[in-house]
């Protein structure tokens, strides 16, 4: 697969097979996307990867605490900045509208609405997850190279045939 296929293809990707993914190949995807470009070669990402057991256990623990903190331990950051602003608000707006329209969920259906948003805690059943971090020392230029080098995940999990489905929500559970 070339880039521009990869890139054409690339979606986030909200129902997964529970097929494991080796893990030779997660470590190759992660070893190549290394090569993302970084000031000064800093490198400042940090990957958590969880299968398996490690994986079952944060979602239970997740699924366990939801009922009673539904919008998590409160973010570490904004995922969107207070008062956003046009054009930014409507293409929020309508990519919400098209995501829920696309499984036949109704706006007015706010249960339903809630129920899908939740299985972002169970990572939409992909048997694996990764965690991207920054060491909190770090400014907004190596965020903007852990963004390369997680596009570059991305892109090589393509090549691999697979999907992925970059996911903010889990900002809430930071903890």
């Amino acid at each position: 697969m070339n880039v521009s296929t990869a890139i054409d293809s690339r979606m986030s990707c909200r129902a997964f097979l529970d097929t494991p993914i080796p893990r030779e190949t997660i470590i190759s995807i992660l070893e190549t996307a290394k090569r993302a470009p970084s000031g000064g070669n800093l490198q400042p990402w940090l990957v958590h990867v969880l299968t398996g057991r490690p994986l079952a256990q944060l979602l239970s623990v997740i699924r366990s605490k939801l009922p009673a903190q539904p919008m998590g331990e409160g973010a570490e950051y904004n995922v969107y900045p207070p008062n956003l602003h046009e054009p930014y608000r409507s293409r929020r707006f309508k990519c919400g509208e098209d995501l829920y329209a696309a499984i036949d969920i109704a706006r007015e259906n706010k249960l339903a609405r809630l129920r899908q948003f939740a299985r972002n805690y169970e990572f939409f059943g992909a048997p694996t997850a990764l965690f991207f971090s920054i060491d909190r020392r770090m400014g907004a230029d190596q965020w903007a190279d852990v963004g390369m080098f997680m596009q570059n995940v991305m892109l090589l999990a393509r090549e691999h045939g697979l999907h992925t489905c970059p996911q903010e929500a889990w900002a809430v559970w930071h903890k």
